[in-house]
């Protein structure tokens, strides 16, 4: 007991240095109080500042926006890269080579009226068409060809036309 009483006597003796102490303490944390919730503000302030665009709106809203269009850019992307693909093949069948040649088959005639004309694939794979201009009428006869070799025999108008299709770098 005698230590109580000691402690009650010493605080009773310092009951105004130690108000004055938990005084000074409360106004050292208000200010830094003060001081923090000013810096809190101004951060608060600056962060609303950032957060918005040049029209005002906010950039989690601007953000989410490029969001969705980076989707609908993926998934266009996706469907032409697939019209894509489907067009390489379709070209695989295309005609890509072409050779014309003019003469006049029969002497007489006026001009080159007559023609061979080879379309090919890049597989070499096509027709040759002849049409025979003449003084009785126009004829016309296609040969396949498979491989660049035609099935049928050529005319030498026909495998000069088929010889600069052939010649075509695609």
């Amino acid at each position: 007991m005698e230590i109580l009483d000691k402690i009650f006597t010493v605080l009773e003796n310092n009951v105004l240095f130690i108000s004055l102490g938990s005084l000074m303490i409360c106004l050292v944390l208000t200010i830094l109080l003060i001081i923090t919730m000013s810096r809190y503000h101004r951060l608060s302030d600056r962060m609303r500042f950032f957060m918005r665009d040049s029209n005002g709106d906010s950039m989690e809203e601007t953000l989410r926006e490029v969001l969705e269009d980076n989707r609908e850019m993926k998934i266009r992307l996706k469907n032409n890269t697939d019209e894509l693909v489907k067009l390489n093949e379709n070209l695989l069948t295309a005609i890509r080579k072409t050779g014309v040649v003019k003469y006049n088959a029969f002497p007489g005639m006026a001009g080159k009226v007559s023609s061979s004309i080879a379309l090919l694939t890049n597989e070499n794979n096509g027709v040759v068409i002849n049409c025979m201009h003449g003084p009785e009428g126009c004829y016309t006869y296609v040969k396949e060809i498979m491989n660049a070799k035609s099935l049928n025999p050529l005319t030498k108008e026909d495998e000069e036309a088929l010889k600069i299709a052939l010649q075509m770098q695609i």
